[in-house]
């Protein structure tokens, strides 16, 4: 989901519209890997899973945002170190996270998401090192 597609998706967390996101930047088949560092950490698959995803982060956190910090093009895959965060929704603190995006595309679409909990475990999947 690199450049537009962060910008469609935290313009989706302000809104709690998650449709046309994931419409324009999401293969209808898509696989979603979680880190494993929030609860929802099980695969989830094709656009019914990433809204299930997102409705899951936004039942957790009040104004959830998404901020890329680089983006390292690995062939057909690029790695996204991302911060992320938001207002946790039963304590009323501010939390930010770090994971790492690595993003598999196919004609023009994200077909595969996983994440990551560190920049070098990232790296090595896609078969770079740091």
């Amino acid at each position: 989901m690199p450049d537009g597609g962060y910008a469609a998706l935290n313009d989706a967390y302000r809104t709690g519209d998650f449709s046309a996101a994931i419409e324009e930047f999401c293969d209808p088949e898509i696989v979603l890997t979680p880190s494993g560092i929030l609860p929802e950490s099980s695969e989830m698959h094709g656009h019914e899973g990433l809204l299930r995803f997102a409705a899951l982060q936004t039942e957790a956190f009040e104004e959830f945002w998404v901020q890329p910090q680089e983006m390292i093009d690995a062939g057909d895959r690029v790695v996204v170190p991302v911060r992320f965060g938001g207002r946790a929704q039963h304590t009323g603190l501010e939390v930010v996270f770090d994971v790492v995006h690595v993003c598999t595309a196919r004609d023009g679409k994200w077909t595969r998401i996983d994440m990551y909990v560190s920049k070098a475990e990232a790296l090595e999947a896609v078969g770079l090192w740091e």
